[in-house]
């Protein structure tokens, strides 16, 4: 399975612009007229969050837009991952010159990114800035082949995977930042058994994974977004900033600290949908709504 994962990935990458294109706008359409979970779960988030009433015309399209802008981001991320250079990414606001600076001293990086545009090319373009090893955190994908491709693909970016069901995964983390090493991760998803802090997204309280506050204030590594968004045919733009630096926290105490630095991750991944809102993946369950 996993050379089936591998000859797709090279085929989708090798797609012409304009077959690839077509092949995402004709899906998009399609999968807001099939019934499915993801679209149920799509339509449930719009309303109550942004508050597009499913039955809307507006609404209609801006879900065909979700899934269309999947799959081009997908195409390219294929195309640019496997032929470096053959997508051009620009850098927005001189993150690569921060994270640069920020390595200078010595300290591990945490790179927090999100289910927005591209984050397998995000990774790539980490592991392209930084000057030593980067280890992403992921979920262990339950489709046979699906760990090995994962692992090739992030491999062909330059860097090793860390899966999250591992027990030695703190371990693993504290190790490698206090070796000066990086972390990257895609801080979005729910946690497991939704256990994590409490932070207001969108206006609303949801479970935030804990890993980038307790890692960065445990091993004295500075946060770092990083989203890399589509701006047109097989052209990016790398977002991202500073967002937290445990050697200026604030007087709190631990758990305080902890809440607020997850809110300030929170807060950096709202932004980034307000400006994209049709390149996140609406289609997860992060809230629990009442009605």
């Amino acid at each position: 399975m996993a050379i089936i994962f591998r000859v797709l990935i090279t085929v989708l990458g090798a797609m012409p612009a304009c077959v690839a294109e077509c092949l995402a706008s004709g899906i998009g359409w399609l999968s807001t007229r099939l019934p499915s979970k993801r679209l149920r779960l799509m339509k449930r988030n719009v309303d109550q969050v942004l508050g597009l009433a499913p039955h809307t015309s507006f609404a209609q399209t801006f879900y065909a837009q979700v899934f269309s802008s999947q799959i081009r981001c997908l195409i390219d991320t294929c195309r640019g991952v496997i032929w470096p250079g053959s997508v051009q990414i620009e850098d927005g606001n001189d993150w690569v010159d921060l994270v640069r600076r920020l390595e200078s001293d010595g300290r591990g990086i945490i790179f927090m990114a999100a289910h927005i545009g591209s984050w397998e090319l995000a990774a790539n373009k980490i592991a392209a800035t930084c000057s030593r090893h980067v280890r992403v955190l992921a979920k262990r994908p339950k489709v046979p082949g699906g760990a090995a491709a994962l692992e090739w693909l992030r491999g062909k970016s330059g860097v090793s995977v860390l899966w999250s069901h591992k027990k030695s995964l703190v371990k693993d983390m504290m190790s490698a930042l206090r070796k000066g090493e990086h972390l990257g991760m895609v801080v979005d998803q729910k946690p497991e058994g939704r256990v994590g802090d409490t932070v207001q997204f969108f206006n609303r309280p949801v479970a935030f994974v804990t890993g980038p506050a307790s890692m960065s204030l445990r091993c004295d590594a500075v946060i770092v977004s990083v989203a890399v968004v589509r701006t047109g045919m097989r052209r990016f733009r790398l977002m991202g900033r500073l967002v937290f630096d445990p050697r200026s926290a604030r007087d709190l105490s631990g758990e305080q600290e902890a809440v607020h630095v997850s809110q300030l991750c929170t807060d950096e991944i709202e932004q980034w949908i307000r400006l994209y809102p049709e390149q996140w993946t609406w289609e997860y369950k992060r809230w629990i709504f009442n009605t």
